[in-house]
């Protein structure tokens, strides 16, 4: 496993805070702060796991979807 780019450290960072659903999503400054990151970079990061599917956000907050759950669990197999 080699060193996880943006997209993967978002995932990552929403996996361990268990943000997989909409009750459990965490908000976009959060997670700006727990990946050590500017806010309008984790946006538009953001913006690019929307379009692929990966994760959803709803009133500024964020969460995994089942398939970016997915790609997230596949980095461990």
């Amino acid at each position: 496993m080699g060193v996880a780019g943006p997209e993967e450290r978002v995932l990552l960072a929403l996996f361990m805070q268990s943000a997989v659903s909409e009750n459990k999503a965490i908000s976009v400054s959060m997670l700006a702060k727990i990946i050590n990151s500017e806010v309008s970079l984790v946006n538009s990061i953001l913006k690019s796991l929307i379009d692929q599917g990966y994760v959803s956000l709803k009133d500024n907050n964020v969460f995994l979807t089942s398939k970016g759950l997915m790609r997230v669990l596949s980095r461990f197999s």
